[in-house]
């Protein structure tokens, strides 16, 4: 992280694009993007939340959409969340981080929820940073399913109508974490394509065409200086962290 660069995000999202078409500007199949995008994932997810201090980490890694996707390329992906994920884990367990994951379960091959759920218990007690995986997640789907066990409260009469504010909401969200304060995407594209919407109602957004195998640790420490040099407002009068 720059020197000179005092003022960082508490939460930062990173929506996870480009993997296929750094694959395929070098002539490779789809799951050397992958593959690659990974290892990129890995080295800026250690630089983030070990080196900038940065205190949740929340990553795009696959959609619900996805699914739709040709059935080998998501076998694979499958194969690399099962099989590979657990390598961070351990290093985030080492640096006292906790991991968590946001999104439907139902859906994944239970190999992956097995090693999700070792994930989350070997690092469930650390307290100095989170990585927030999101996997088989939408915001649409995220909302639904709040306002369904709202909904579920209020016909039991355990909720009254009247007594619904926003912290309900937010309470019944997959992951109650802080809001994001800068939401990057890489790869070009500048949408948010469903991603963290509620929780993003005040991020500052900032879009790169950088792919993601190739955003390094230089890539977001500028991404982090234009943070630092944007006046957070919020609705305000008053500059906001």
């Amino acid at each position: 992280m720059p020197e000179a660069l005092t003022r960082i995000p508490t939460h930062a999202a990173i929506i996870v694009d480009g993997n296929r078409r750094w694959a395929k500007n070098r002539g490779l199949p789809a799951s050397f993007g992958h593959k690659a995008g990974f290892d990129r994932l890995k080295e800026i997810t250690r630089y983030a939340v070990g080196d900038c201090g940065i205190k949740v980490l929340s990553l795009y890694v696959f959609s619900t959409e996805n699914f739709a996707r040709d059935a080998k390329e998501v076998g694979y992906l499958m194969d690399l969340f099962a099989n590979n994920f657990r390598t961070i884990a351990e290093e985030m367990n080492e640096r006292d981080c906790q991991v968590l994951f946001s999104g439907r379960r139902e859906g994944l091959q239970q190999r992956v929820l097995d090693a999700m759920d070792y994930m989350m218990d070997l690092t469930k007690d650390n307290k100095t940073g989170i990585v927030n995986f999101c996997l088989n997640y939408g915001s649409h789907a995220e909302l639904t399913d709040a306002m369904r066990a709202i909904a579920g409260e209020v016909q039991n009469g355990t909720l009254a109508p009247a007594d619904i504010n926003e912290q309900t909401i937010e309470s019944h969200l997959y992951r109650q974490l802080p809001p994001v304060d800068f939401m990057i995407r890489t790869s070009g594209e500048e949408r948010i394509s469903n991603f963290l919407l509620w929780q993003c109602a005040y991020a500052e957004f900032y879009f790169t065409p950088v792919l993601f195998p190739d955003f390094t640790k230089q890539c977001f420490d500028e991404a982090l200086a234009e943070y630092a040099r944007r006046d957070r407002r919020m609705g305000g009068n008053t500059k906001k962290k």
